[in-house]
Formats: C-alpha cells, structure tokens, sequence
C-alpha cells in the first residue's frame, strides 16, 4: 500500500493570508484617502479707506439686486438656495451686466448656507461676487468695450512645437506616491504583519523537519 503524504496545516496560516485582503476592502470602503476640497475667497472687511473698496462700492451701485434673506430655518434656507442655484445659473448664463443677486445672512443664519453659496457660485463659474459683513453680492463683470481705431493685439508664443519621443506618460508615479501614503499611515500593522508571517511559516517549516524526523 502506497504511502500517503501528509499535509502540514499550520493554525492560522488561512486568517493571516486573508488578513491583507480584508485590510484593503476596508481601506476601499473607508476611503481613507480621499481628496478634500477647499473654496478660496476674500472678504472686503477692513478694507473701508482703500481706492479699491471705493471702487467695488462704485461698481455695486451701478447694479440691481434681488435680495435672498437667509434666516439660519435650514428648510426654508434649503429651498432658497436651490431656487438661488437655478437663479445664479441663469444669471451667468444671461450675461446680463446690470441684475445681480444678493445673498444677507442674519444672525441666525448656519455656516453650511454660506459655504452651499461660495459653492454655488463656483460651480456656476460665477467668479464676479463679492463678501463684506452679512452679505455676498453676486454679479456678471463690466462688459469690455474695445477700440476699434486700436491696433491689434500681437501674441507671441514661444514654443518648440517639437515631439519628444522618449517622453512617456509616469502612470506609476501616482500609484507609488499612494503606497508610501499607505506604508506611512499603516507601518505598525504592516511590521506586525510581516512579523506574523515569519513566524507562521517558520513553524511551518520546523513542524515539516519534525514529521520527517520521525
């Protein structure tokens, strides 16, 4: 009767294979990396004797505003705002250089409204808006009034024009900047890991020498 080999099975060694796997599901359903956005912008507060205040004062007066009072009632101050997106959208669109839209916040008023604003302007591309106090006014720049007695604008671009053959796109890049993210933020469970393993297959390779010794 042939004899049969034996298989060796250390306890353990299935968990400490798929220990890495449930580590990165983990990691792909927390998102632990994912990219934060910020809104920059600048408030004319403080700014009251300066020529360009003056200035912006000036421009505002030339416009007509429809006021949007944000009282801190996040229903009420939910519906205005998606009414205010369609109305920024359509402003924008419209080119109009004369209305505008004027968002005052009370003193009740929530933070997320002001930022829900600063986003709605900029996923409009309604770059042209200004914050002082309470309030932001949103509005389409001053039309350009070209000279046509004026000469015309020369552009000079200096440029190759050329191809480098031995450019190539780094797709690696990316992806090594993102594992030593990781290595960074996860060095102790990984050394703990890597010392679970030496140590899981050196049983393994002592218990095999064992059998065979007997």
């Amino acid at each position: 009767m042939q004899k049969r080999k034996r298989i060796y099975y250390s306890a353990g060694l299935i968990s400490i294979v798929l220990l890495p796997i449930l580590c990165l599901i983990n990691i792909k359903n927390s998102n632990p990396f994912g990219n934060s956005n910020s809104i920059g912008f600048q408030s004319m507060g403080g700014q009251e004797n300066t020529e360009l205040f003056k200035n912006y004062t000036a421009f505002l007066n030339t416009k007509k505003f429809t006021t949007i009072a944000l009282t801190g009632n996040n229903i009420s101050d939910s519906i205005k705002l998606e009414e205010a997106h369609s109305d920024i959208k359509e402003l924008v669109k419209s080119k109009d250089s004369v209305a505008g839209i004027k968002f005052h916040f009370g003193q009740k008023s929530k933070y997320w409204a002001f930022v829900r604003v600063l986003d709605i302007l900029y996923v409009e591309q309604c770059y042209t808006f200004f914050v002082y106090k309470d309030d932001i006014w949103a509005t389409n720049p001053k039309p350009v009034k070209f000279d046509k007695n004026a000469e015309p604008l020369r552009i000079i671009t200096c440029s190759s024009g050329g191809y480098d053959p031995n450019f190539e796109e780094d797709i690696w890049g990316p992806i090594w900047q993102k594992i030593i993210e990781i290595g960074k933020k996860y060095y102790l469970p990984i050394i703990a890991y890597i010392l679970m393993l030496f140590f899981t297959f050196r049983r393994i390779v002592n218990e095999h020498k064992a059998s065979i010794n007997n």
